[in-house]
């Protein structure tokens, strides 16, 4: 059985329609819903990264594989509007693999919240800084005074934790990434094995928040935090390497120097390094992401297509537009 979740936008909420049409036409059991409260085989989570992560937050101690279903630019999704009804093919068939993704779980305050991204420690308000003690298997680390802290999983090295200067983490190694935010002392990130035991002591600042994937943020009413590796993992649906997280981690990591981009004009770079970077996209999508006209735009994916940089597909959830990929 597959359980249908989607966020509320128009986008998700239009293609929802069009995946539910296809599995009624495939004669296969579905819920659609919010809350998760049987066990289905597989969950189709129709959105962006923000409702993936929700979900996997959700799941608890399930761990049940997922599908995402990109509506809109998604990094953890693995299928989108134009690809979805082959990718149902393949999970009934079986040709799939699963891939295990390592969360974290955050305890204070008497209870726990997990994360698939990271996990900070900052003061909830801002140009405060938090002073507080790093400690690992309850030996002390390091003292410092920082805007906050990260812990990271290799699936959340690319968000906030890369863009304090943390580490790009490929495929999926045994480890966590620990990255001060603007540290006096200046700490710099660390690597530690997920086997650690991870706390954050002796946490003084005004008002200290915990924030899990960006998204829920709690109140510390205490002066530390523990964190470790969940027992449970995130489940991927996977199809091809290709496709796969790790792939558009290494695009995120890798410079264009082909000949061919060398005597691009700027505008058809960005946009190149763009697709590039975020996956397929719509024309309304990279004009948000670059910021360029629309007639530069269009004329750089128009330059693009030429030269067979790039390719364009039908956008299934919107006739009216085309998705166009590396």
């Amino acid at each position: 059985m597959y359980f249908v979740i989607s966020n509320d936008s128009l986008d998700s909420l239009e293609l929802r329609k069009k995946v539910v049409s296809y599995l009624k036409k495939k004669k296969l059991k579905y819920v659609v819903g919010k809350k998760i409260e049987e066990n289905p085989d597989y969950i189709l989570a129709i959105g962006d990264d923000n409702l993936i992560l929700e979900t996997f937050r959700n799941l608890g101690k399930k761990q049940i594989s997922l599908l995402g279903i990109a509506s809109t630019q998604s990094f953890l999704a693995q299928s989108d509007a134009t690809s979805f009804q082959q990718h149902i093919d393949l999970i009934k068939k079986k040709k799939y693999k699963i891939f295990k993704r390592s969360r974290i779980v955050a305890k204070f305050n008497g209870l726990s919240y997990s994360a698939l991204n990271d996990i900070g420690i900052f003061s909830s308000k801002s140009a405060y800084l938090i002073r507080y003690s790093l400690n690992l298997n309850s030996g002390q680390l390091w003292k410092d005074n920082a805007d906050g802290i990260i812990i990271s999983t290799p699936t959340g090295s690319t968000g906030y934790s890369f863009s304090a200067h943390g580490p790009i983490i490929l495929d999926e190694p045994s480890i966590l990434s620990i990255t001060p935010i603007a540290s006096i002392e200046k700490r710099s990130a660390v690597i530690v094995s997920n086997a650690n035991q991870i706390s954050i002591s002796d946490i003084q600042t005004t008002s200290p928040i915990v924030i899990m994937d960006g998204a829920v943020r709690v109140p510390l009413k205490e002066s530390s935090v523990e964190i470790e590796k969940s027992k449970y993992d995130a489940c991927f649906i996977e199809f091809s390497k290709h496709h796969s997280i790790e792939k558009k981690l290494k695009k995120r990591t890798s410079t264009s120097t082909t000949k061919e981009t060398k005597s691009l004009p700027p505008s058809a770079k960005l946009v190149y390094k763009i697709l590039s970077y975020e996956g397929n996209s719509t024309q309304k999508e990279v004009i948000n992401i670059s910021n360029l006209p629309e007639r530069t735009v269009r004329y750089a994916l128009g330059l693009l297509l030429k030269k067979r940089l790039i390719t364009q597909s039908p956008y299934l959830n919107d006739a009216r537009q085309t998705v166009y990929g590396l």
